[in-house]
């Protein structure tokens, strides 16, 4: 049976101080329930603009709208159709700022009062630096986020291919990279969760302005977020090295009972990085949505 569609309303608007921001606002028919949610935020991916990898912006915003959230996907400035910045601050300052403009946009405009964060890759990062300086973001998706670098992934990957007949095989035709990898990166202790000398090492100091946090200022925001009580939703490609960060730098916080019902996991196989596959894009964008409905119902 065909999924039937709500009608939607997409608007470009103009924001921030010199409107030079530019945005696209995907909205379902108003209703009291519609109201009552969340807006969504998607946010730019490296330096894609707005439409996101493979137009996975356009296909999550509409999905959204259709369960009755209204959905922003703008480019930051000096992407997409923005203007520039004429100042020099730091990505990771600017966009912060610029993802509290449109908040301050739809809070004005559509009375909007709390708010879910999305993005791919470096827009998971912007996402999870919003969310955890904002009380305002109830909840974050960090699709394929921070691959943050560690001595023990290298190993990993060994591991992976060692169990995969595929690997065996191009092995035989003198195609592997196995060999390779050894010689590059001697064993070392495969980690499962983190040790508690670890945990000790996090560094204490929070630094907003790296696009790329350490590994301690990552689990603290993501355990700051569980802590207010927001949710987050994780989706990583099985081959990726961010998820092998969730497995070494979260697995064990995100299963401690004050996570319950707060967190997700989804990983998808047989993908790449952005998703390319169509039918890998659909259980994405169907995680997304349910993950949505449960946060901001």
């Amino acid at each position: 049976m065909a999924r039937e569609r709500m009608l939607l309303r997409e608007r470009t608007l103009l924001f921030g101080d010199a409107k030079s921001l530019v945005g696209i606002i995907t909205e379902p028919a108003p209703s009291d329930e519609v109201q009552a949610r969340p807006a969504v935020i998607l946010l730019n991916s490296g330096i894609l603009h707005r439409v996101g990898p493979n137009r996975l912006h356009v296909r999550l915003a509409r999905r959204l709208a259709e369960a009755g959230f209204p959905v922003m996907r703008f480019d930051y400035s000096g992407i997409g159709d923005s203007r520039p910045r004429t100042d020099s601050a730091p990505f990771a300052r600017s966009a912060l700022a610029e993802t509290r403009e449109c908040m301050d946009l739809l809070a004005a405009s559509r009375r909007v009062r709390k708010f879910l964060l999305a993005g791919i890759c470096s827009g998971a990062d912007s996402a999870l630096s919003a969310g955890a300086q904002d009380d305002r973001v109830t909840g974050v998706a960090l699709i394929e986020p921070y691959a943050i670098p560690g001595p023990a992934f290298p190993l990993y990957q060994y591991r992976r291919q060692i169990l995969d007949p595929r690997s065996w095989w191009r092995l035989l035709r003198g195609r592997s990279e196995i060999l390779g990898s050894l010689r590059a990166h001697p064993a070392e202790p495969a980690p499962s969760d983190p040790p508690a000398a670890a945990s000790a090492a996090l560094e204490p100091t929070p630094d907003f302005d790296s696009i790329v946090p350490s590994r301690g200022e990552f689990v603290r925001r993501v355990k700051g977020l569980v802590e207010r009580g927001a949710g987050v939703c994780f989706v990583y490609s099985s081959e990726s090295p961010a998820y092998f960060n969730y497995l070494v730098l979260l697995r064990r916080e995100m299963r401690r009972p004050r996570a319950k019902g707060r967190v997700r996991v989804q990983v998808l196989k047989q993908t790449d990085h952005v998703f390319t596959p169509l039918a890998v894009q659909d259980v994405l964008v169907e995680t997304v949505r349910d993950w949505a409905l449960t946060i901001g119902s």
